[in-house]
């Protein structure tokens, strides 16, 4: 009985720690599930009893929730897959899943925006495959939010806030300073992790990068890197540079708009927002 309970005991730590870990290498990473994503829209948006006409834009506000739906594209990304598990013996969902977004999005208007997602995603209900309601699922990270993770890294760091701005001007691969934020930025945003590298599928959310060419390059990249015994820093810099952004099979241009365009973007300095921003943040 003795050995039973200790048997009972020590799997109970083992899933403890493992939930601790997995829970650490979270950091800021955002997670949502399709339900929690329903939930938040249902919230948001006028009701169906609205005493005015309203169009249901329920589909766009869950492609924008949940980083999937571009108003400018005017279609849903290829992330919007993380949601959605195919038939393993379906073999021509992906080809059936585009020609029905050919056939009914296309013939409409660009700026009908809540009609065309709405399309979008009944293409990916009817043909794609089961749709995962419950399991949180990786959301990309915006320029704002990839500004405010910056931010913080500076302040762990002790980074001035003019420094913070001569590093983005220059690169952050350029110097010590900007290779040890860009590492702290992958850590935070929970792209990446010292002891397992890049998060491959978190990246092929984030880039577009669905291929089994993409992750091939990533994992071929990573593992060359890493045999070079490079300090943790300039690795996780590289990594980012020559795996990811310099990976041909990415359907995106950059991983994101780093902290220097959302500050052209909003018309303002970096000395500003840096004080702004870490004023609500830490207040």
């Amino acid at each position: 009985m003795e050995a039973k309970k200790w048997y009972i005991f020590l799997l109970f730590l083992t899933i403890s720690n493992f939930a601790s870990i997995a829970s650490s290498l979270q950091h800021s990473a955002t997670l949502k599930s399709f339900d929690k994503l329903s939930t938040e829209c249902s919230q948001y948006l006028p009701s169906s009893s609205a005493s005015y006409n309203v169009e249901d834009c329920s589909d766009r506000c869950l492609g924008l929730v949940g980083r999937f739906w571009n108003d400018t594209i005017g279609r849903t990304s290829n992330s919007v897959s993380r949601f959605y598990r195919p038939d393993s013996c379906d073999q021509d969902y992906v080809n059936r899943t585009l020609q029905c977004m050919c056939e009914t999005v296309q013939s409409l208007p660009r700026n009908a925006s809540c009609q065309r997602a709405s399309c979008s995603m009944q293409c990916y209900r009817d043909q794609f495959g089961h749709l995962i309601n419950r399991e949180p699922r990786f959301v990309p990270v915006n320029e704002l939010k990839t500004t405010q993770i910056f931010l913080e890294c500076a302040q762990i760091l002790q980074i001035p806030s003019e420094q913070l701005g001569q590093i983005f001007t220059d690169g952050c691969n350029k110097t010590a300073e900007g290779r040890c934020l860009m590492r702290c930025y992958l850590l935070r945003a929970g792209l990446y992790s010292d002891c397992r590298g890049p998060d491959i599928g978190r990246f092929s959310v984030q880039c577009q990068g669905y291929s089994k060419e993409y992750e091939q390059w990533v994992t071929k990249c990573y593992a060359g890197l890493r045999a070079q015994q490079l300090d943790s820093c300039t690795l996780a810099t590289r990594v980012l540079d020559e795996c990811i952004q310099g990976n041909e099979y990415s359907n995106s241009d950059q991983l994101v708009n780093f902290a220097g365009l959302v500050l052209t973007a909003y018309g303002l300095t970096m000395e500003g927002l840096y004080y702004g921003l870490v004023g609500i943040l830490f207040s």
